[in-house]
């Protein structure tokens, strides 16, 4: 990867604060030297050794104290900043390794591919009519990873994506529908019962537009920093749903999670 192009003014400054550095320790070097050797002769010369003694003990301590903090200013302020500078470049490298990785990634390569997918029949009345103890039985269905499936996919009977329902929106769709005046009967209700109840997000006020709403999608051609951009575009998304061209009124090829997109951009 090309390095990033330091200006003439950038190499005027760290020439400059080199040589301060340099400068200041070398002095402050010569300094101390000088002033321990006049103490030394002083206390050869002198009658009153105590005095000398005293003497000296009180300048070392008022001006070594000083010339540390010259040399320490300096050079924590000169290292510093070239550390700074270090960890900010390195940081730069791996978001552009990071992303090279995901729009050098086919999404067909990493997508779970439509045979694998835990859905519900969506019936041909629609939505409302889906009948909720599938849906609750669905929700017990072992996923790929070993544990219960987080999310349930609804396909109409063309195989396309009407919805997706996270387990904790289903969760909180239960529990205002046990809250109604006449509470919901999961052994014989159906989801319109519970849809259209009130859930204020940023997409809608009602379940319906949440689960409805929350899902991209993209061509099986692109590409996962694409997918990752559709998902991102859209809010209140973690799921994105691939199909042939990446219209919504295509059958399923595919899906990919926010989980999904997460764990391939982390830097290796």
């Amino acid at each position: 990867m090309p390095e990033t192009p330091v200006s003439p003014a950038e190499n005027q400054a760290a020439d400059f604060r080199a040589r301060l550095g340099m400068r200041l320790i070398l002095w402050s070097t010569t300094a101390l030297v000088a002033l321990a050797a006049i103490v030394v002769f002083g206390a050869f010369h002198s009658d009153d050794k105590g005095e000398v003694l005293r003497t000296s003990q009180l300048l070392l301590s008022s001006l070594l104290p000083l010339f540390a903090t010259w040399v320490g200013t300096v050079l924590a302020f000169y290292y510093t900043k070239e550390n700074f500078q270090t960890a900010t470049q390195g940081t730069l490298d791996i978001v552009r390794t990071v992303g090279q990785r995901l729009a050098s990634t086919q999404v067909q390569d990493v997508m779970m591919s439509r045979g694998a997918i835990i859905y519900q029949p969506v019936p041909a009345a629609g939505l409302n009519a889906t009948p909720l103890s599938e849906i609750e039985q669905k929700f017990a269905s072992i996923g790929s990873n070993g544990s219960r499936i987080s999310r349930l996919h609804l396909f109409d009977q063309n195989d396309r994506s009407v919805a997706i329902l996270h387990r904790s929106v289903w969760s909180e769709m239960l529990v205002a529908g046990f809250k109604n005046k006449q509470p919901i009967d999961i052994a014989n209700g159906t989801l319109g019962e519970l849809i259209k109840l009130p859930y204020p997000s940023a997409v809608g006020s009602t379940f319906e537009e949440f689960i409805t709403k929350t899902v991209a999608f993209v061509a099986i051609t692109r590409t996962l920093a694409e997918a990752k951009s559709q998902m991102e575009a859209k809010s209140g998304c973690q799921d994105v749903i691939v199909t042939q061209t990446g219209s919504a009124s295509e059958p399923v090829r595919g899906w990919i999670s926010n989980i999904d997109i997460g764990r391939l951009s982390q830097a290796s």
